[in-house]
């Protein structure tokens, strides 16, 4: 299986010599709660890194936007102040805009879709594509399985029915855009705050994995969800390129093998726990409905395809390597 090969073979030697390598300690940040699966990732790659470098170095973990919220801990990413983070790819936009094709609606068939894609030529042209236009390098990607409609209130099962209606969005312009296109006033409310809005009513729905949204504990503060499945989540691990060109090549090397290997350990998580979610859900007093007519939907996000082919010259090239690898 594909494992950053074309990265790797610039750091990699044959035989690790870590004791000659000096201790060193990394920070990685992220904004999910504690015990969640961002940060059962973020333990399992830090557990790696000790196991492969025998406790020569040592990742330090910040959850729960200790260091910021997801969108400032990336911006502090980028600027080398945080060593590396577990965030949303789609908040390195600013960066790359080519990036917001990942996050089209109804790109993605089925998680297997995604991760044949990941770790063939769309996973290396997305890494590449990041290291051409920021700070920042991708050591790992996961999959968080695919976005819903979750409501306060009443599940709203048609595209009519969103007019007019307060949805939060990610600080992301494709979420603004999408809910823009559906009819709905686009609320951005970052991550950390998505349930004080629930509760307070600063809007009246979001969208979003099922399972991050069980992580979060959104069953206490909404009351329904709509399959709509409309976008598919991706995570990605990342350091900041300086820090990472600072380590020796033990070190490197060990960074790249420990983060490929928890980006496919989260994936492991999602899928088996996406078949119990909405059963947990239901179980926990929600509601659970499939749209009215899910072509409507389709539909009515149709020309964010045209909109973000039109932002970045690398769109049709990235958008053409996830299709060929359904």
């Amino acid at each position: 299986m594909y494992r950053l090969k074309t990265l790797v073979a610039a750091v990699a030697v044959a035989t690790l010599c870590l004791t000659a390598a000096a201790a060193e300690t990394l920070r990685i940040a992220h904004h999910h709660t504690v015990g969640g699966q961002l940060d059962k990732t973020a333990n399992f790659f830090a557990e790696e890194i000790a196991r492969i470098t025998d406790g020569a170095l040592e990742i330090q973990i910040f959850p729960a936007a200790q260091l910021g919220q997801q969108q400032e801990a990336f911006d502090q990413l980028d600027l080398g102040i945080i060593d590396m983070t577990l965030s949303p790819a789609s908040l390195m936009d600013k960066k790359w805009p080519a990036i917001r094709h990942l996050d089209l609606p109804f790109l993605w068939g089925s998680f297997e879709h995604f991760e044949l894609a990941k770790n063939g030529e769309w996973g290396e042209a997305l890494i590449k594509g990041m290291m051409d236009n920021s700070n920042t390098r991708i050591v790992g990607i996961s999959g968080f399985g695919f976005r819903d409609m979750i409501f306060r209130g009443e599940a709203v099962t048609s595209v009519e029915g969103l007019e007019g209606m307060k949805m939060r969005a990610p600080e992301a312009r494709m979420w603004i855009r999408m809910f823009e296109l559906l009819g709905a006033r686009p609320t951005p409310v970052t991550w950390g705050e998505v349930y004080t809005a629930m509760q307070t009513g600063v809007a009246a729905g979001l969208e979003s994995p099922a399972v991050a949204a069980l992580d979060m504990k959104f069953d206490e503060v909404t009351k329904s969800l709509v399959r709509t499945q409309h976008m598919f989540g991706i995570m990605v691990i990342n350091i900041n390129e300086q820090r990472f060109d600072s380590l020796s090549p033990e070190y490197q090397s060990a960074i790249l093998e420990a983060g490929w290997a928890a980006g496919d350990h989260f994936d492991s998580i999602t899928k088996k726990e996406i078949e119990s979610a909405y059963a947990q859900m239901e179980e926990r007093g929600m509601t659970i409905f499939d749209p009215d007519n899910r072509q409507e939907w389709v539909d009515a996000m149709a020309p964010l395809w045209g909109e973000v082919e039109a932002d970045h010259p690398d769109v049709e090239g990235l958008i053409k390597l996830v299709l060929a690898a359904r």
